[in-house]
């Protein structure tokens, strides 16, 4: 960070949201600082399987399914971009998502999700079984039907973090890892910084990326969020070639993600209001029989291993962005859910210009603290 006095951005929380913030605000001359409990990516974000779903999570049309179509159009446009900058390749994938259906009641889900996105203008395509398993010919034959939606990817969402951080530092950015937050520094109506483990922080602006424990902070300001934890289990193994291409989901919303380097990401539980973040061999189980019943060929898999991480839900089942009234300085960006990579590029794209006084690059109306808690969604 460049000298000049105090920052003009902190950022507490170094998971993907953070990381693009803090990338977004130093790449526009910011002085920015960011701040992270344990290790960059330690949170959620080291515990997702990184899937770009701006079309497989079936959002109805509405602000949300908006902003996580262009949260998947900025990841197209800042991939080169990333890599040529800071070395470091988050392997981008754009090989699309199916998702399946094994009997009459998920057929229709499926079908009225189709009708939906075509009436958006969306690419996406109906498929019987047997055109599923031409397109991936390892998909169990309990599959009757399928929806492919080739504009959807992923990325490696270690890698991810790990860039947008390297490319925040190289824009001038300070980056601290092991350096808690405790409390904020106020004057009046004002945030004006931060405390932390290692001393106070003074700031312009704070931006609150604290995921799962956001609340935590907010609460010594008097703002409580809407946000709970839901705990995901995953686990990793090992085929090469992969069985599958694309992204598959089957019809309880379980998914298998192949990486380009021979892993296979099974994800996830949804196991609400749980803090603990240990995997289970409940978990381990569920995720197996749901992994082989749509690809029998991954019984054949190594086990790799397996994680568990917290997502940071809300009420609304959207995220939280932008200011909040009573409080000059300080911006929320975090309730993200299972959509925090997704949302990631574009998060940081609107936090880091509210920061600096510019007009973010959509309407964030649906998404402001005081939008979500009145019910004011639309």
């Amino acid at each position: 960070m460049s000298s000049g006095g105090p920052a003009e951005v902190a950022v507490v929380g170094g998971g993907a949201i953070g990381c693009s913030v803090a990338y977004h605000a130093a790449r526009r001359g910011a002085r920015v600082i960011l701040l992270e409990a344990e290790q960059l990516g330690s949170g959620s974000s080291g515990a997702l399987a990184g899937m770009l779903s701006g079309q497989g999570e079936l959002e109805p049309p509405g602000p949300l399914l908006r902003l996580m179509l262009l949260g998947r159009e900025r990841h197209r446009e800042i991939s080169e971009e990333l890599q040529d900058l800071t070395g470091i390749d988050p392997g981008y994938v754009w090989e699309g998502a199916l998702r399946t259906a094994v009997d009459e009641a998920s057929s229709e889900l499926l079908a009225e999700a189709h009708a939906l996105q075509r009436e958006e203008g969306l690419r996406a395509e109906w498929l019987t079984g047997d055109e599923a398993r031409e397109l991936e010919p390892a998909l169990s034959r309990e599959v009757v039907a399928g929806l492919y939606l080739p504009d959807d990817g992923q990325v490696n969402p270690p890698q991810l973090v790990q860039a947008l951080a390297r490319g925040a530092a190289l824009h001038g950015a300070e980056i601290r890892e092991a350096t808690r937050v405790t409390g904020f520094i106020v004057r009046g109506g004002r945030v004006e910084g931060v405390g932390t483990s290692r001393g106070e922080v003074p700031a312009g602006t704070v931006v609150l990326a604290g995921g799962a424990f956001s609340d935590l902070l907010s609460g010594q300001l008097g703002v409580s969020l809407p946000l709970f934890p839901v705990k995901g289990q995953m686990l990793i193994t090992n085929m090469w070639p992969s069985p599958i291409r694309a992204n598959v989901w089957d019809a309880a919303n379980f998914y298998v993600v192949p990486k380009r380097d021979g892993r296979v990401i099974v994800g996830a539980t949804e196991e609400p209001g749980v803090y603990d973040r240990r995997v289970t061999l409940g978990g381990v189980a569920e995720l197996s029989r749901a992994a082989t019943s749509l690809v029998p060929a991954l019984s054949e898999a190594l086990f790799a291993g397996s994680w568990g991480g917290l997502r940071p839900a809300t009420s609304t089942g959207r995220p939280v962005l932008g200011p909040v009234e009573g409080w000059e300085g300080l911006l929320l960006a975090t309730g993200h859910f299972r959509n925090g990579v997704l949302l990631s590029v574009i998060t940081g794209e609107i936090i880091s210009a509210l920061a600096l006084g510019e007009e973010p690059p959509t309407d964030i109306s649906p998404f402001l603290y005081g939008s979500l808690l009145t019910g004011r969604l639309e």
